[in-house]
């Protein structure tokens, strides 16, 4: 099957958005196919409309997102919507694919080799990078039917990172995510170790606390001191002069 063919069963599946669809056109276009390409995609917009292709029903903007709009500026938004979301699927389905590839390469060379190659400039990341995926892929990411699009909220040094979690650890960081929530590396460290970490922290105030009020009662003691130290000096005074101490203030 030529690539133009294949092209046109792809587009006749709907297994192209239309953002996709104008990058694969972008690619690999020669001018003997530039017509027949185009009577495909004349073709495809003949028969599958936006609002066919896309489910503007399932976005849910709310009224605030809509107020004062035009029918046309929401669906705008909608498709725009779902295309946003399809995107992030897919960036998230080639985070799970390169950390398969790398660990695959990993796996068929010798280990002297896989350095050689992380530090040869033919992938397009730097060594750190490639390692965490494969540490991710291999303690975790591999077997995880975690949703693609909750990847891309998280970098290759978080993913490794979650990789001695337990499977109820990885779904607090999950569920963050889901909430929206940007998560650094320092924050998922954190939500892993969960009411350890509360604990540690709150143990390391406690014992703060007790430092600075030590200091305190050093400061009263001294202060004191002092007045003890006065008011002995005084009395060897009158003492010596054989007086009885009437006022000691």
């Amino acid at each position: 099957m030529s690539a133009l063919n294949a092209l046109a069963l792809r587009l006749s599946l709907g297994a192209f958005s239309r953002q996709a669809l104008s990058r694969q056109l972008l690619q690999g276009v020669t001018s003997s196919s530039l017509r027949a390409t185009f009577t495909i995609v004349r073709l495809f917009d003949m028969t599958v409309t936006p609002a066919e292709a896309l489910d503007l029903g399932s976005v849910v903007l709310g009224e605030d997102v809509e107020k004062g709009l035009v029918p046309a500026q929401v669906s705008f938004i909608k498709e725009s919507t779902i295309e946003i979301n399809e995107e992030l699927m897919t960036a998230g389905q080639c985070l799970r694919a390169v950390a398969s590839h790398l660990h695959q390469i990993k796996q068929n060379v010798r280990p002297g080799n896989w350095k050689a190659f992380l530090r040869s400039g033919a992938i397009k990341c730097s060594p750190r990078f490639a390692t965490d995926l494969v540490n991710a892929h291999e303690k975790w990411l591999g077997g995880s039917d975690v949703a693609d699009e909750l990847l891309t909220g998280l970098t290759p040094r978080s993913l490794a990172a979650m990789g001695n979690a337990s499977d109820k650890e990885r779904d607090k960081v999950f569920a963050l995510l889901e909430e929206g929530t940007p998560m650094t590396e320092a924050l998922v460290r954190k939500t892993l170790k969960g009411s350890k970490y509360r604990k540690s922290n709150s143990g390391a105030r406690n014992v703060n606390d007790q430092v600075e009020a030590w200091k305190a009662k050093c400061k009263t003691l001294q202060v004191e001191n002092k007045m003890l130290k006065a008011q002995i000096t005084k009395l060897k005074e009158l003492n010596a002069i054989g007086s009885l101490p009437g006022d000691l203030s």
